[in-house]
């Protein structure tokens, strides 16, 4: 008897486990988070009572866009079925979060277990860093973070060459989904203070701030901007004290800007250039332009149908052999903005379905500066890139989506997750 109930204890929460082990891969590997979501869903069936669904409409919008893809698929008369697979997360996380209630305890377990996973996540990045900057020669200690040699060190950071800046850095994910990540950790230490141990939760903070340094993604610099000005916002703080994190906040940002020789290098362009299209742009900002030119143009030619999820990126290299964008075409670039991105490859129902999902994201907010910083730097990262492109975006923004979406609170719980 006791061994039936001590089984169908542990029956009962192996969704919540499933988890768990998702919120703490997604920041080591996509493989690993592929297969934490396989077993998140394996564990969910197995622990499925019919009694602990979810209804809530809101979900069906992740599906809808699923849907829309399959229109653009067979829009453009393409027989490559890989979307099926590499837009399952549309699919995967509202099915998860609609056969299981989590209560707010196992809500904000999951996000200790994001910030334990981004905090081992970093010292591996370290460690590995470090072992590719070091070695022996001639029984001499040699130290050289330069991938490339004949680069100086400052040069080699700004041009995407050193093993401690960048996307050699950041060896489980592109750039820009890590630092999406460190972010939301961010947020989280921030915003659930209580969660965490004082010193740690400085500690932690501070460690992340280090890592986004080193990152050097630019739009994860915006969002950490609006998360500080969130927190004083919402903060019981008197108003000197709020002052005071203003200046802190200032001060960390300038930090991050001038002192980070990317960021630097890229506000000297705009102040110099200004907001042109250069053609032979290779970094930065510059080819975001050039990406979003080819997208503004090709979505005036079709923008009720778009073009098809694997048709959309042969037309933008036909925009770039056009125009002789040598560097885009090379790295055949997709459209970096995620609403440009879905409206292209899907057309206007796309973006529609996208301002639905935001509409409902910013109204589950309410009340919640947890909530709404996840929900404002979702907005950011989606300006700057195609999020549903790469496995590392979509699961993750999927994740979050749902997470909001199924709050089992009401507009004006703050301190709840």
């Amino acid at each position: 008897m006791m061994m039936t109930f001590k089984f169908g204890s542990i029956r009962n929460n192996l969704h919540y486990k499933g988890a768990l082990l998702y919120a703490f891969f997604i920041p080591l590997h996509p493989k690993m988070a592929t297969l934490a979501i396989i077993i998140w869903l394996f564990l969910s069936m197995i622990s499925y009572k019919s009694g602990n669904v979810v209804k809530n409409k809101f979900l069906w919008l992740l599906p809808l866009f699923y849907v829309s893809y399959a229109v653009g698929f067979l829009n453009s008369g393409i027989s490559d079925y890989g979307f099926i697979e590499s837009k399952l997360s549309l699919l995967a996380f509202p099915v998860l979060f609609f056969i299981h209630d989590y209560s707010l305890q196992q809500r904000m377990d999951m996000l200790r277990a994001l910030v334990a996973g981004l905090t081992l996540a970093g010292f591996v990045c370290l460690l590995v860093a470090t072992y590719r900057s070091t070695s022996i020669e001639n029984g001499i200690f040699v130290f050289q973070a330069n991938v490339l040699s004949g680069k100086g060190f400052v040069e080699s950071i700004m041009y995407g060459g050193n093993y401690f800046f960048g996307r050699h850095f950041s060896i489980f994910h592109q750039t820009v989904y890590f630092a999406l990540y460190l972010c939301i950790g961010i947020a989280v230490l921030m915003f659930r203070p209580n969660e965490f141990k004082p010193l740690l939760r400085i500690v932690l903070i501070m460690f992340f701030l280090a890592l986004l340094f080193l990152i050097s993604n630019k739009a994860s610099f915006i969002a950490l901007v609006m998360v500080l000005q969130m927190l004083l916002f919402f903060s019981t703080y008197s108003v000197r004290q709020k002052v005071r994190g203003l200046a802190i906040s200032i001060a960390v940002t300038l930090l991050f800007v001038f002192g980070n020789p990317r960021a630097r290098e890229a506000i000297r362009k705009v102040v110099v250039d200004g907001i042109t299209i250069n053609k032979n742009e290779r970094y930065g900002f510059g080819t975001r332009l050039l990406s979003w030119d080819a997208a503004f143009n090709l979505i005036q030619q079709k923008p009720i149908l778009g073009y098809g999820h694997e048709n959309t990126q042969k037309q933008l290299n036909t925009y770039y052999l056009k125009n002789n964008y040598t560097f885009a075409l090379k790295e055949s670039y997709n459209a970096h903005n995620l609403w440009l991105q879905s409206w292209l490859e899907n057309g206007i129902v796309a973006v529609l379905l996208l301002l639905c999902v935001f509409s409902v994201l910013f109204s589950k907010s309410v009340g919640s500066p947890l909530f709404l910083s996840f929900v404002l730097i979702l907005l950011v990262n989606s300006i700057f890139e195609g999020m549903f492109n790469r496995f590392s975006g979509i699961s993750f923004v999927s994740f979050i989506c749902c997470y909001i979406m199924t709050n089992p609170k009401k507009g004006g719980v703050v301190d709840e997750a």
